[in-house]
């Protein structure tokens, strides 16, 4: 039995019924996150992973076309259950303030998400200019926007922004925060907390 840590259940919203090929794609990516998190890129073999996956490194070739488009993938897949905790935990919140309650909701879920982490923390900077596109990040802009332009049918969000380029900027600087937040150990004065809480909302809210 292929032993993990609690990051297996990272990969989730799996079809009912998965094919062998699925299970097994869903597999190596659920040791890659692991090992991967624990170890780092440089220090971890596709060779491993396969042998902890009961499969040869040529098998794994079948799904991943190298090392890079694995530990790609992982990392996307780590990502995208991280954010997606991180939205189901800021459904409700007013649109004013959902990029700090979500920065707040990321942060408070790292801990789950090792590679994750491990990527924030600036542990794998060799490999960063191919991970600021991830695909787990563009779902954030795209929920992000959705949530703006709601707010603008509402009325609790400036007409006059164009949400999908506010989306993108928040991307960034959301980004941006996260990387400090983590390389800094969480550090975060009260004065810097409510200056984002106000930073944030007077991008969005309408004028009195």
């Amino acid at each position: 039995m292929v032993a993990v840590s609690d990051t297996a259940e990272v990969i989730a919203d799996r079809p009912t019924t998965e094919t062998k090929g699925e299970r097994t794609r869903r597999t190596l990516l659920e040791l890659a996150i692991d090992r991967f998190g624990r170890r780092g890129y440089r220090a971890t073999s596709v060779s491993e992973i396969a042998r902890a996956a009961g499969l040869t490194q040529a098998a794994v070739y079948a799904y991943f076309a190298n090392k890079e488009d694995l530990f790609d993938a992982a990392v996307d897949a780590d990502a995208e259950a991280l954010l997606r905790g991180a939205r189901t935990q800021v459904e409700d919140v007013p649109v004013t303030s959902l990029v700090p309650a979500f920065l707040i909701s990321v942060f408070g879920l790292l801990e789950a998400h090792p590679l994750a982490q491990r990527v924030l923390a600036g542990q794998e900077s060799e490999v960063m200019p191919r991970l600021v596109d991830l695909p787990a990040i563009r779902q954030f802009t795209a929920f992000v926007a959705e949530k703006l332009s709601d707010g603008q049918a509402a009325g609790a969000v400036r007409s006059d922004i164009e949400t999908d380029d506010l989306a993108a900027g928040m991307e960034a600087l959301v980004l941006g925060l996260l990387f400090s937040l983590v390389q800094s150990g969480g550090v975060a004065t009260p004065r810097h907390q409510r200056g984002v809480v106000a930073a944030f909302d007077a991008m969005v809210r309408p004028a009195p």
